[in-house]
């Protein structure tokens, strides 16, 4: 795998902006106990202090396990969920370490961790039991990572609206549109004084070499940077993990549910995981946010609930499986200094040229140049000529999409952002006449030069191709 590390200014950006986001979060307290759940204070031996787990339903019926997000209000997530499980199912829910009435440390709460505790709980309740797996939000981050190291056990996944998937420069560009346009603006430089001062911050931490990674494992560090908070210790150590190496031992049916409105974490990873895990459909809430059990709870209970009882999955994505099909039509297209286009469907040749904001989707295209442009392409098959895509000065997304000829991508001056993208070339993946950059998340490449996954930045050179 090539897993490569961003320039050091990107580094630091991108922490900034993860605190950023942990200081968006909203903090809930915990609720009181709910009718017909009980209540279990246990000592968990992963962090070292107690945690609260909650049960309810039938003893014998099936094992569901829910793993919640970030926030105080920990599993009580679950709390209207619950009630609809139990009556089919012996529902087990419980408050990670550093949320809820479970102990706050300064603690390095990783997913790793986090899936470990998850293990210790399971074992305590239901001891090899097989069981139903969700998770939402931090939860379904644990949960993806639990149910890769237990797939014999784990016989269905429901993840939801999972953030953290995505290479770590990719998510900081996405949180950098969030964070600061989120602000209230109170005065006219109030943008450039807040970069300012994540400038000033986070110079400091560069003279002094520290790296995200080195912030989560580091007590002191934990407490001089992030204030101890399980909260931001969590948010960060999520956004620095690569699940790339999880996905392909996920084969269970898993259902993806995500909120078309989460500005927490973006559809795009929704997208992304629905093309790389093998057994996997994506199912979207329109009109939800980031918390679709509170926006949409009644649809939300019921897709959830009919899922488990019958984890079966009607539409899996195929998108990159197997060699790209021919492409029957033999039409062409063509956009000019245009903006917000969309080209679907299938396409012998298409070339955007000088034009923005263009969307390529649900298409196969067996030859696609783009010159000077930016584009996002989703969910589509490009290639059987002799180069695939073909770009030239332009900013490219790619999504949930295959790219595959004897050149897979010829790039020039371009800068892409590939997730859950699978490109085959027979004599190059990417090969580059002037230095690009690609940035991958939970990518997977195969040529002569290199075959694995990639996840990570990566500068692409007329002497080095991919």
């Amino acid at each position: 795998m090539i897993r490569l590390q961003p320039l050091r200014p990107a580094r630091v950006a991108w922490v900034a902006f993860m605190l950023l986001a942990a200081s968006l979060v909203p903090v809930v307290r915990a609720e009181g106990p709910v009718s017909g759940i009980s209540e279990l204070t246990l000592d968990e031996s992963i962090f070292h202090g107690k945690t609260v787990a909650y049960t309810s339903g039938p003893v014998g019926a099936p094992a569901v396990v829910l793993v919640h997000g970030l926030g105080d209000k920990a599993a009580h997530d679950w709390d209207g969920l619950i009630p609809l499980l139990a009556k089919d199912f012996r529902v087990l829910a419980f408050d990670l370490p550093g949320f809820g009435r479970a102990s706050h440390d300064n603690a390095p709460y990783t997913p790793t961790n986090y899936a470990a505790f998850v293990r210790f709980i399971i074992e305590k309740q239901f001891g090899t039991r097989p069981v139903l797996l969700v998770g939402h939000s931090l939860g379904g981050a644990i949960a993806l990572r639990y149910a890769a190291q237990n797939p014999r056990q784990v016989t269905a996944l429901v993840l939801v609206d999972v953030p953290g998937i995505l290479y770590r420069s990719a998510y900081s560009q996405y949180l950098a549109r969030l964070g600061l346009n989120s602000l209230p603006n109170l005065y006219p430089a109030q943008k450039d004084h807040l970069r300012g001062i994540v400038s000033d911050v986070f110079g400091f931490m560069e003279r002094l070499r520290l790296t995200p990674e080195a912030i989560v494992l580091n007590p002191l560090l934990r407490k001089n940077f992030l204030s101890a908070d399980p909260t931001k210790i969590a948010g960060l150590a999520l956004a620095l993990e690569d699940f790339g190496a999880d996905l392909a031992h996920v084969t269970m049916p898993t259902l993806l549910l995500w909120g078309g409105r989460d500005e927490i974490a973006p559809l795009r990873n929704g997208r992304a995981l629905s093309a790389m895990l093998p057994n996997a459909q994506l199912e979207i809430f329109e009109s939800s946010g980031h918390t679709p059990m509170d926006d949409v709870p009644v649809a939300f209970g019921e897709r959830v609930s009919g899922f488990l009882r019958q984890p079966v999955l009607t539409h899996v994505n195929g998108i990159l499986r197997g060699a790209m099909p021919d492409v029957a039509s033999t039409r062409s297209a063509t956009c000019r200094e245009q903006r917000d286009v969309v080209f679907e469907g299938e396409y012998e040749q298409l070339l955007i040229s000088r034009c923005r904001d263009v969307t390529v989707r649900n298409a196969r295209v067996r030859y696609l140049r783009i010159v000077g442009s930016t584009a996002s392409i989703e969910n589509s098959r490009i290639g059987g000529a002799e180069v695939g895509l073909s770009v030239d000065d332009a900013r490219i997304s790619i999504t949930g999409s295959r790219i595959e000829g004897k050149v897979a991508i010829t790039a020039v001056g371009a800068h892409l952002d590939l997730a859950g993208v699978r490109i085959v070339g027979e004599e190059a993946a990417v090969r580059a006449p002037s230095e690009s950059q690609l940035l991958f998340s939970i990518s997977k490449a195969q040529s002569p030069n290199f075959t694995g996954r990639v996840h990570g930045l990566l500068s692409v050179r007329p002497d080095r191709p991919l």
